[in-house]
């Protein structure tokens, strides 16, 4: 039996601690077979920040803690990869390859971008993917431009007159829908990756985060449940989630699970502030998040055991990111509440708690 580690967001803007806390979790990832994750920012000191909200990078010197702590591999595939442009973007591809960390939903074009990354634990071979439905400006790779492996996503609005009648200013209901053509792409990498492989893990950067959706509209968008199943129907055993920045809910569908998110895993304080751009100059609200809020700090790590036939059975850690932004492992009613509510958010699948993990019914 080999066990995955999957877990969500990770950005780091110092070294990490040496604490018990950080051991343990360290510890924990580095006891499984692969650890798998979502690193959500360039990995470089060079760069123009891009016109956009908020850039992140990342000292190329911290990511030798990224591999201490136990990652196997990554996903580039998110919004802030291409956050200082093509400079740090290739930066960062070239101090993964010096540190030995494979990576998947980037590369110099998109076939590459879509290329999997196949690893082999004993007599299974399991194969990775990464992509992204939140891009930030010209980061989506083309044929012959760079960039991360994008799904892009149409929107539509309802707007309700008589709603609006009695409620002027309701904000409209929002309809998405995956771009047809980067979706069939997304089908045929699953389907390439399939054929060489026992298993297939799909990484999605994607949803939206708690501030920005409509009371009436919470939970997962439109696109998002028909990107999930139709990745799963193209070959993908689970789909692992992140960019909202919280727990959302875990979907078993025919059979595989669809982990919408898994909430930030490792996420420091960006020491570059919010700059004032014609972007947010000029938009008609601010931002402004209490990083205090257990809804960002509570994460779960997702355990896959694979038989060498390579049916998974999955269980949950849950941990929790102190005020630095580092996580530790729960155990006891801590860990019990969190998996408590990851299971009041998952309407379509059972999370049952035993000796401090949960674990994840499929059917």
């Amino acid at each position: 039996m080999a066990t995955i580690a999957m877990v969500g967001d990770i950005f780091l803007q110092a070294a990490l601690p040496q604490s018990a806390e950080l051991s343990a979790l360290a510890s924990l990832l580095n006891s499984t077979d692969i650890a798998f994750g979502n690193l959500e920012t360039p990995v470089s000191e060079r760069g123009t920040p891009i016109d956009k909200w908020i850039n992140m990078r990342m000292p190329p010197e911290l990511l030798s803690d990224v591999v201490d702590m136990g990652f196997d591999i990554v996903t580039l595939a998110n919004n802030h990869m291409w956050d200082f442009g093509e400079v740090a973007f290739f930066d960062t591809l070239r101090h993964l390859q010096e540190h030995a960390l494979p990576h998947v939903g980037a590369g110099a074009d998109l076939a590459e971008a879509w290329r999997a990354e196949i690893l082999t634990l004993g007599k299974l071979r399991v194969a990775f993917l990464g992509a992204t439905s939140t891009l930030g400006p010209g980061s989506a790779a083309a044929e012959g431009r760079p960039g991360v492996a994008p799904i892009q996503v149409s929107e539509s609005y309802h707007l309700d007159p008589p709603a609006s009648l009695e409620q002027p200013g309701s904000a409209p209901y929002v309809f998405t829908r995956a771009w047809r053509e980067d979706l069939e792409r997304a089908i045929d990498a699953i389907d390439a990756a399939r054929a060489a492989a026992d298993f297939v893990v799909v990484a999605m950067h994607w949803g939206v985060p708690p501030f920005w959706r409509p009371r009436f509209q919470d939970g997962l968008a439109d696109y998002q449940l028909e990107v999930g199943h139709a990745l799963i129907d193209a070959g993908a055993d689970v789909i692992v989630g992140h960019h909202p920045h919280s727990l959302q809910e875990v979907e078993s569908y025919k059979g595989k699970p669809i982990f919408y998110s898994l909430g930030n895993f490792v996420f420091h304080h960006n020491k570059g502030p919010m700059r004032e751009t014609p972007v947010s100059r000029n938009a008609p609200y601010s931002v402004t998040v209490d990083r205090r809020n257990r809804e960002w700090s509570e994460t779960v790590i997702a355990l896959a055991d694979l038989k060498e036939t390579g049916e998974a059975q999955y269980s949950l850690q849950p941990a929790l990111l102190d005020a630095a932004g580092n996580p530790q492992l729960l155990a006891g009613d801590e860990a019990r509440a969190v998996i408590e509510r990851l299971d009041a958010l998952s309407p379509k699948a059972q999370i049952g708690f035993c000796a401090g993990l949960g674990h994840l019914q499929l059917s």
